[in-house]
């Protein structure tokens, strides 16, 4: 009897071939996809980090150590007014690029630099920085004492052994001031983090269980005596779209708000709402054409559930749910933006961490509402095949 058991339930799995292949596919993939995002780590591999450079000291060393610096591949210089290395007057620009996301940090070498490097005091170093992206940070740090080590024992080459002797000693490692341009006590960028990538991802797991209402509909001949009536299809699938977008908005909305109450999340400033309701409705209007496209591809619930868990799952892990993306490789990043995580994400990221106006919004905004179309007139194609039935 226990072999007769075995047996039916493997005949029965092997029959299912979603959930055989969910079984023993679904963990190769997700290995894949890690050691694809992390892998480069093995190597010491990380991207370039966005960086600007501006310097304010008038002395030569001060300008050699910014040469030095826009020169080494660990940073990706980001150019002000044409040039590499930029004078005082873009400062404010330099703020401002790193305020908007466009660099993650601007690195100031202030008047005085060539002076106390030259007479041996320790030279300090000005670092406006995105601190939300604290591997980018520390790693500054480390380039900007290794460059002003090299850059002393330059200095004392050029001096000569008699003139160290009798000059100052050589103080510290170089005094590194970072300045936290966008960050506030009140904000919490790893609570707007995670209420997005984990809203945005139960959104689409509920949106996507809550869309077999389709097939139950069908399956139980209620399908086909709506379709008799005066009711089309297309009406019918916008009536569960707007059912499935209110649903979606509340439930993400409940989430912020327990992220306010519970953790101290910055929601309820007039540009954080403005800018959480749009993209609110515009990810629940796209979660809600993503659900119901599926539901018009399945033929069965249990197929529904078994590919919307791996179609999730894999979109997360690209599109910045799981860990953010600016910690991936660059080609998986732009992989990313092809998944409706992403854009999502990213939105949120705008409004709650880099003070984004709503105008500011408007590539996330398009591009949700366009995914969101898309999906519902996909949908709406291949519920054509019931329409025959």
């Amino acid at each position: 009897m226990i072999a007769t058991i075995f047996r039916l339930s493997w005949l029965h799995l092997k029959r299912d071939r979603t959930a055989l292949a969910l079984t023993f596919l679904l963990p190769v993939v997700f290995f894949s996809i890690f050691v694809t995002l992390f892998g480069a780590m093995d190597a010491g591999k990380a991207n370039p980090i966005n960086t600007i450079v501006l310097v304010e000291d008038n002395g030569a060393l001060g300008k050699n150590f910014a040469d030095a610096l826009s020169k080494n591949p660990e940073l990706r210089i980001i150019a002000l007014d044409g040039s590499r290395v930029s004078d005082s007057g873009g400062r404010d620009e330099a703020l401002a690029s790193v305020r908007t996301g466009i660099a993650t940090a601007a690195i100031i070498i202030p008047q005085g630099f060539s002076d106390a490097l030259a007479n041996g005091r320790t030279p300090r170093v000005e670092v406006l920085a995105d601190t939300a992206n604290v591997v980018a940070v520390r790693a500054i740090d480390g380039l900007l004492q290794a460059q002003a080590f090299a850059a002393r024992m330059l200095s004392v080459k050029g001096l000569g052994a008699a003139a160290v002797d009798s000059g100052p000693a050589i103080t510290g490692p170089l005094g590194v001031d970072v300045v936290d341009v966008l960050g506030t006590e009140s904000k919490r960028p790893s609570v707007a983090f995670f209420a997005a990538g984990i809203g945005v991802m139960f959104l689409l797991f509920s949106i996507s269980g809550r869309s077999s209402i389709l097939i139950e509909e069908r399956d139980s001949g209620i399908l086909e005596r709506l379709l008799a009536s005066q009711l089309t299809m297309t009406a019918l699938l916008f009536g569960h779209w707007l059912f499935l977008v209110l649903i979606g908005f509340i439930q993400v909305t409940i989430m912020f708000i327990w992220g306010s109450i519970a953790f101290g999340l910055d929601l309820w400033t007039p540009n954080h709402l403005t800018g959480f309701v749009a993209m609110t409705l515009v990810s629940a209007a796209g979660a809600a054409g993503f659900g119901l496209l599926l539901a018009a591809l399945c033929h069965t619930r249990a197929q529904l559930t078994s590919i919307a868990i791996i179609v999730v799952l894999i979109m997360s892990a690209l599109g910045g749910t799981i860990v953010p993306r600016f910690l991936m490789p660059e080609s998986v990043q732009r992989i990313g933006l092809i998944t409706f995580n992403a854009w999502a994400v990213d939105g949120y990221q705008k409004v709650f961490w880099y003070e984004a106006a709503l105008s500011q919004l408007w590539p996330q905004l398009a591009v949700l509402a366009g995914l969101a179309l898309g999906f519902l007139v996909t949908a709406r194609l291949l519920a054509l095949r019931w329409e025959r039935v």
